[in-house]
């Protein structure tokens, strides 16, 4: 590594770096699996609330299959790359500021992909999200959100350090484990040229919630589970599953 490191806003890089960090996630898998639910609430006009849309990839991937879609993130920077992608695709995507907790809309389905539910590390601000979704629902709507597993968090990142370089980002990853609660540090550096690295430092903290607490969290606001699917693929959850999605709908 090159030495003359300059400080930058870390969430800017972030906002930057999020695409090709995200990458490797089987995006059109998702939005396949989120539009077979949207589809039967009715053919057309279906409304759709993107919780935590990041930079808008699966929103925009939504819009461009014609459903109504409005992202919500509390990001400005990430809000501005998604704005950014909808102008070049000649979409008009409606973004808000805010947190979960803020939605106001009245919506056919909401949706949080990405593991969004698990940086909600209060028990009482994931009841909370669910009561604003269900209050924001239509009669029957939807709710369909993931989550990393235990698994996840006690096999995979555990107390490892993993290091990785992705074109000419290169990253480190210090990950600690202390039940329930999974704290990652990253160094992200990424060249300026001249023999020069620009270096952010930034901590991702993140809650590993229990699949039977999530029901009945879901049971308790409203809702009724649907099912459980193993990261938007298969209804079997193996022992070694990641990601679990769930579906639920409104009472």
């Amino acid at each position: 590594m090159a030495s003359g490191l300059m400080s930058i806003d870390t969430y800017a890089l972030l906002a930057k770096n999020y695409d090709l960090l995200m990458k490797d996630i089987p995006y059109q898998r998702w939005l396949d699996f989120i539009s077979v639910f949207a589809g039967r609430i009715r053919k057309t006009g279906v409304r759709i609330v993107d919780a935590g849309c990041g930079t808008g990839t699966v929103a925009l991937g939504l819009l461009q299959r014609g459903f109504m879609v409005t992202g919500l993130d509390r990001s400005a920077e990430m809000l501005s790359l998604a704005r950014m992608k909808a102008d070049q695709l000649n979409l008009t995507l409606p973004l808000l500021q805010g947190d979960f907790s803020d939605m106001q809309l009245d919506t056919d389905m909401v949706i949080s992909t990405c593991d969004g539910i698990n940086h909600l590390l209060a028990c009482r601000d994931v009841i909370k999200f669910f009561r604003r979704a269900h209050a924001c629902l239509s009669p029957g709507g939807c709710l369909l959100f993931d989550i990393n597993t235990e698994y996840l968090y006690r096999r995979i990142l555990a107390d490892n350090v993993f290091a990785w370089g992705i074109q000419e980002l290169d990253l480190v990853w210090h990950n600690q484990y202390v039940a329930p609660i999974n704290y990652a540090e990253i160094d992200m550096y990424t060249p300026l040229g001249k023999g020069c690295w620009s270096k952010a430092n930034f901590s991702i903290i993140q809650r590993c919630h229990q699949v039977s607490t999530l029901i009945y969290y879901l049971e308790q606001t409203g809702f009724r589970l649907e099912g459980l699917w193993e990261n938007y693929g298969r209804r079997r959850i193996t022992h070694t599953a990641q990601r679990i999605t769930f579906v639920a709908h409104k009472l």
